[in-house]
């Protein structure tokens, strides 16, 4: 079950397309003080109502509500009326006057409700934070009444959609199965490619926070039904307006947590540098390694906290990118772009680079010359599966010189 809201100022032609007979329209329930001889009187009692507040410019209320197909046979009148007059009483409408009529042009079940804003106390009832009311109490009487809960966004009817709705379940189905096939970033961006759409992080440069993820399909892979493309710009939603299977935080999952697997590969370049400092020198000055190199997750604390967290914090480490950088990024790279609020979006190859900047001073003093070029986001990178012995260490609480 699922109601949409919408208001006006005049009765009469609204009763006339609910009371249709070329619709088959039944009245399934009505308040008192309605005289329903006829779409004339019922308009008119309805006006009469409504005059009680000069003031109120829009004074109806239409309210539809529909189901699933499912729910047919379930759905007798009576039954109806009792979901109808739940309704209104949970969306604040108890005193007002309201008719309410069967629909059966349509294969799922639907009624239409007409009611009076202004109620028989001659005051407009306010609609303030109504389309959030009416989500939760919709949600609510389909459990309580045992009607049919539709999982998720599976089973709308696509043939249906307009263009812009039908543009996102498109991309909607490209990610999911994107998601499918790859078992890391890399992979998922370049199978996105091959239909035409690009990922990109929204990136906050003053908290150095990734606080979500958005998809962006060319212009001339949407089509009409004759095939043409007719689209002025390219097309974007953030992963959460696709499905709410589909944010940063669910695709990390599966993908990986970015700033873990940056600082995972720093850290083994790190680490090629410190075995290399200390095959090419020799006692006592060996002893000094550890001045030399420090411990690295002792020097980003938060990068290393990450490895244990599924996603990127969006609150970030707190700790700024210089604007000079992001500038020089924003020239240099191709899929960087001004999301506003002061973030960018940046795409994979860009986010790299952003994720490797804090820690190129350390990869260079230490003479390991790292750089984000180097960094690979899948599994199959030279660095993903080097310093086992190393890690297995550290996690035991030693470190092995």
């Amino acid at each position: 079950m699922y109601g949409k809201i919408l208001h006006g100022s005049g009765f009469g032609g609204l009763i006339d397309y609910a009371n249709d007979p070329r619709k088959n329209a039944t009245l399934v329930a009505a308040s008192d003080g309605i005289n329903l001889t006829n779409n004339r009187s019922i308009t008119d009692s309805f006006l009469m109502n409504a005059s009680l507040s000069s003031r109120t410019k829009k004074p109806v209320a239409h309210f539809v509500l529909a189901f699933s197909p499912k729910d047919a046979a379930l759905l007798d009148d009576r039954k109806l009326e009792r979901i109808i007059r739940e309704y209104l009483r949970r969306m604040g409408y108890d005193d007002n006057q309201f008719v309410a009529f069967r629909h059966f042009d349509k294969e799922h079940p639907h009624v239409h409700i007409i009611v009076n804003r202004v109620n028989n106390q001659g005051r407009c009832t306010s609609d303030s934070h109504e389309k959030d009311r009416n989500v939760k109490v919709c949600k609510d009487l389909t459990k309580e009444f045992g009607l049919h809960m539709a999982r998720g966004k599976d089973e709308v009817k696509e043939k249906r959609l307009r263009t812009m709705d039908a543009v996102r379940y498109q991309m909607m189905h490209c990610v999911r199965e994107s998601l499918q096939v790859a078992d890391n970033w890399k992979d998922f961006q370049e199978d996105l490619a091959r239909v035409g759409i690009r990922c990109n992080f929204r990136f906050n440069p003053s908290t150095s926070a990734i606080e979500g993820i958005s998809f962006t399909i060319a212009k001339d892979k949407v089509k009409n039904k004759k095939g043409e493309s007719k689209m002025r710009h390219d097309i974007s939603f953030s992963g959460k307006q696709l499905d709410s299977s589909l944010t940063l935080a669910n695709l990390c999952v599966k993908l990986g947590n970015p700033v873990a697997i940056a600082h995972e590969q720093a850290r083994d370049m790190y680490e090629d540098a410190r075995e290399d400092w200390y095959d090419s020198h020799h006692y006592p000055e060996v002893g000094n390694i550890d001045k030399v190199f420090p411990d690295f997750d002792l020097r980003f604390p938060w990068q290393a906290s990450q490895e244990f967290d599924k996603a990127p914090d969006i609150e970030g480490s707190g700790l700024s990118i210089a604007e000079s950088f992001i500038n020089d990024l924003s020239d240099k790279a191709s899929d960087v772009a001004d999301a506003g609020n002061g973030c960018i979006h940046a795409g994979l190859s860009a986010m790299g680079a952003i994720l490797f900047q804090p820690y190129q001073p350390a990869l260079s003093a230490g003479g390991g010359g790292g750089s984000s070029s180097k960094m690979g986001w899948g599994d199959d990178d030279k660095y993903k599966k080097r310093h086992s012995v190393y890690r297995s260490r550290r996690r035991g609480g030693g470190m092995g010189i």
